[in-house]
């Protein structure tokens, strides 16, 4: 069976147009949009009605016969809870670096966000079946492959070289031969005892320093898996200046800026950002992002 999987959109629709088009070529039995959809970037809307036309139409069959399914991400349960002006999300409503989800949340009928509302957590492949799992579902029940943005445990535990640790309490209690997750932006992967693990890079604003969009196929047979990590070229002015002309840029303040040099740098700064003006007890503002900028210029070079 070949899977596509794909994450981390974050409102990129040129990326997710060009992954789109790669995926014609790649002839995946089935596709799994891997959570965080929404936000950072200027087409949350437009990135969630081309897929829910794909997810159900003969155009989407035609791409994965065996369909389209979809986890929840870190950024899709963010907007979800921003628009319910969840207590939990109260500190954030003011800070500046947020001004970007709420925005987005303004650019999203009610419908929209219902929909990123029940997104399974996890999605499971057994024996041909796919199953959408709660959180707290599948723990100690060996699958063939368990999806989930960043990890089983949490959305915003992502897989990389330096999670080895928790990969392997990971694997004892979500036992799988392929773990898959995403929320780094990078690919990676890594084998543990019993399962190899993959992390599926970003197709919307990666973070290893290339600007292509990225996602990866996986051909699971009997006694084989094949991976293929796939980099696809895109429009990526067209997508900068969608942060201008959607008014992104303009609302969004001082959150919008960073992930426009996110995009065009794949790079992260947010929170390197975050950790600097931390580091030195600077509030997270316009001023202290001027500081980090002259502080570490070489963080802002694009590699084209």
């Amino acid at each position: 069976m070949r899977i596509a999987i794909l994450a981390d959109i974050h409102g990129n629709l040129p990326a997710l147009e060009a992954v789109l088009s790669d995926l014609r070529q790649v002839s995946p039995a089935l596709v799994i949009v891997n959570g965080d959809l929404v936000n950072r970037g200027p087409a949350s809307r437009e990135v969630l009605e081309r897929l829910w036309e794909l997810a159900s139409s003969k155009a989407g069959l035609a791409l994965a016969p065996q369909g389209f399914y979809f986890t929840l991400g870190n950024h899709d349960d963010l907007l979800v809870r921003w628009a319910r002006r969840d207590p939990s999300l109260a500190e954030l409503y003011q800070d500046p670096l947020f001004g970007p989800a709420a925005w987005s949340v303004a650019q999203l009928s009610q419908a929209h966000l219902d929909w990123l509302a029940q997104l399974p957590y996890q999605v499971a492949l057994q024996e041909g079946q796919v199953l959408g799992l709660a959180q707290a579902q599948g723990a100690g029940e060996r699958v063939e492959v368990r999806i989930t943005h960043g990890s089983p445990r949490h959305y915003r535990e992502g897989y990389d070289e330096h999670s080895l640790g928790a990969l392997a309490e990971i694997e004892q209690r979500y036992p799988a031969r392929l773990l898959v997750g995403s929320h780094t932006h990078k690919p990676f992967m890594g084998q543990l005892e019993r399962a190899l693990v993959l992390g599926t890079g970003a197709v919307g604003s990666p973070f290893n320093g290339d600007v292509r969009a990225q996602y990866v196929v996986v051909e699971l047979g009997e006694n084989h898996v094949q991976v293929d990590f796939r980099q696809v070229p895109y429009d990526l002015e067209a997508t900068l200046r969608a942060f201008y002309e959607s008014g992104l840029m303009e609302e969004g303040g001082l959150g919008a800026e960073i992930f426009y040099h996110e995009t065009r740098t794949a790079r992260s700064l947010l929170m390197n950002f975050w950790h600097w003006a931390e580091a030195l007890g600077r509030p997270r503002d316009q001023e202290a992002w001027r500081l980090y900028q002259a502080a570490h210029p070489e963080r802002f070079s694009a590699k084209l």
